[in-house]
């Protein structure tokens, strides 16, 4: 999302005696990184077909893709970049140069995990489910944290090359900022896209067979063997 309240626009202003060429920049642009992750929201009402049904085809949640697998429980982070700009002008009265002097990055991050009604009333299998979940939450909050240097890394490198925009009529003043906003945040959103594909990576590192066989033997009985998922499988018509 990208805010551009208009008295930021207007931070600047330079006369210029005649503008053909527009100047350097003074600095490169200046960036205010956060990251803001919130704590986790839990939901413990859906049953386990609605949660499979409800994610099914959704890259970002950590739902097996097995189709032995009934969805105990599953954990959804969105990660979503959002972006202030404050832009500063050159000008000579009838032209006009532009600059991105200042972007303020919020990196938001908001977890829920999903944990199917029929696992409260087994109280081990409840309370590996959850744990199962915070894992993903832990892993994606390390994965974030790990990548954030990098991150500040790529956004600096592209912001500096961006330099001065124009010369344009001042006319074109608010039109010419706006579509700046709207160019530099499609142009960010790939530097963020790099970390949900590391942090997809790492996810799909945690829903394994291995995984499965190790948690359902904390509970004994409590979990449904691998060769019942293989059986209910094979007993299971195909779908037209």
């Amino acid at each position: 999302m990208v805010l551009l309240p208009l008295p930021l626009f207007l931070a600047k202003m330079y006369t210029l005696a005649q503008l053909t060429v527009c100047p350097l920049p003074d600095a490169a642009p200046h960036v205010d990184f956060q990251f803001l992750p919130e704590k986790p929201i839990y939901i413990t009402e859906a049953p386990s077909a609605a949660l499979g049904a409800a994610m099914k085809g959704n890259v970002d949640s950590t739902i097996a893709t097995d189709s032995r697998w009934k969805v105990g429980g599953l954990e959804e982070g969105p990660i979503e970049p959002e972006f202030h700009m404050q832009f500063e002008t050159v000008n000579d009265g009838s032209s006009i140069c532009i600059f991105l002097s200042n972007i303020q990055f919020t990196l938001h991050y908001r977890p829920t995990i999903f944990i199917a009604k029929e696992n409260k009333p087994l109280e081990c299998r409840f309370k590996v489910v959850k744990l199962h979940e915070e894992r993903h939450v832990a892993t994606d909050l390390k994965t974030i944290n790990e990548y954030v240097p990098k991150l500040q890394m790529e956004l600096l490198w592209y912001l500096r090359s961006l330099g001065m925009q124009g010369p344009f009529p001042m006319s074109q003043r608010d039109t010419q900022i706006q579509e700046m906003a709207k160019n530099i945040g499609k142009a960010l959103r790939p530097i963020v896209g790099k970390l949900i594909d590391t942090r997809r990576a790492r996810q799909g590192m945690i829903d394994t067979v291995e995984n499965y066989k190790h948690e359902s033997s904390l509970c004994p009985g409590e979990f449904p063997s691998i060769e019942e998922l293989e059986k209910e499988e094979a007993d299971t018509p195909p779908k037209p």
